[in-house]
This record gives C-alpha cells, structure tokens and sequence, in this order.
C-alpha cells in the first residue's frame, strides 16, 4: 500500500511492530510482515543455517578469549572492532576455517620448548608454580620475543638456585636467539613483602599459568 500525505513516515524504512515500512523510487510503502511460519526450507538453505550458526559460535569463543582474539586479528588482519565479522565470514568462504587458525609451526615449536623450560623447572623445584608474564603472556609476541617467568616456590630456596635455573634455561632457548628472564620467589613472600607488592601490582593482570599457553 502507498502511503501518501503522512509526514511520519517520509523517509523512514524499517519494521514497525506487524508492518514494514519501505522508501521505493520516492514513495513510502506500507506492507504487512511476511508470515514465515509455514515457510518451508530446501536443503541447501537448511545447510547454510547450519554452517551461518556454527560461524556465530566460533566467532564468539575466539573472541571471547583476548588472546585468541588477538591471534585472529594478526592472521586476518583487520583491527578488534571488525574481527567478528571477519571470522564468520573466513568460516563461510571457506567451509569452516581452512587450517588458518590451526597451530603453525612456530606455535608448535615454542610450546615444544615452553614444555621443557617447564620440565626443567619442575625437576630442580618440584613445587614451583609457572606462570608466564610480558609479550608472550599477552600473545603479543613473535619468534625472538623473551620467555619471561615467573617461578613461586612454596618453601625457601638457596641463593644459588636462580641463577642455577637461569643456566640450563638459557641453555634451551639459544638455538631459537631469545632468552629467559626468570623471577623468582617464595609464594607466600610474594603475595606479602612490599618490595615484590609495585611489580606483582603492574603484571598480575598478565599472569598466565604455563599450561594455558
């Protein structure tokens, strides 16, 4: 139905309660919502449902996590505000994700070397916690990035014990050309003594437990 006379409507388009309201070669029409209740799907239009769906739930759990949020915005290349978007539409285009967000050989390789930095850790201190902080930590890091650790005993330790460690750590990563910069401390001193309270306050927010990298 054309509407005409009622300046309400000039221009405006869109869905009003059970009509629809258009703007079509300088007329405003005035239609009733489509009943889609009967509507019957073919196959192809019940897949990509399906396939639309499964891209939503992808793209909410990747961006939900900052790192892999992050992860996404590199390999796609576009900035955090359009990343959803992108990552539905890569699933689309592609019948899923085409291996883009599968595990490169880098990422391979560095949690090759962060499960024996972990091992050689755990085998002087059995009881440490390891956690990681800095660039790698907040999966803003590339291959040379430094393995910044924090290592929380929970029993006093001897003088010699971090530079110990600090050796056979280093001695893994320099066939990559990074380091390990390692700082350590007796759990309950960390969470208390006020000479470690001004840097557990800026990297706390950082902090991600080795077996979540």
């Amino acid at each position: 139905m054309i509407v005409k006379g009622n300046p309400l409507l000039e221009g405006v388009s869109g869905k009003m309660k059970n009509l629809v309201v258009k703007q079509y070669q300088g007329q405003t029409l005035l239609t009733a919502v489509p009943d889609m209740s009967k509507r019957k799907l073919t196959e192809k239009q019940l897949e990509a449902n399906e396939k639309m769906r499964m891209a939503i739930i992808c793209a909410k759990g990747i961006t939900e996590d900052p790192r892999q949020k992050q992860r996404a915005c590199e390999l796609l290349q576009v900035t955090p505000n359009k990343v959803f978007r992108a990552i539905v539409k890569h699933f689309m285009l592609n019948n899923g994700f085409g291996g883009i967000f599968e595990q490169t050989n880098q990422e391979i390789a560095d949690r090759k070397t962060l499960a024996t930095l972990q091992t050689i850790i755990t085998s002087i201190t059995p009881d440490a916690g390891i956690m990681l902080y800095g660039n790698r930590a907040k999966g803003a890091y590339n291959p040379q990035s430094d393995w910044d650790m924090l290592i929380l005993t929970n029993n006093d330790y001897s003088n010699t014990l971090k530079w110990e460690l600090q050796e056979k750590l280093f001695a893994v990563t320099l066939q990559q050309g990074t380091r390990v910069n390692i700082l350590l401390a007796q759990k309950a001193k960390w969470y208390t003594e006020k000479e470690y309270e001004p840097f557990r306050k800026r990297i706390e927010a950082e902090l991600l437990p080795v077996n979540e990298f």
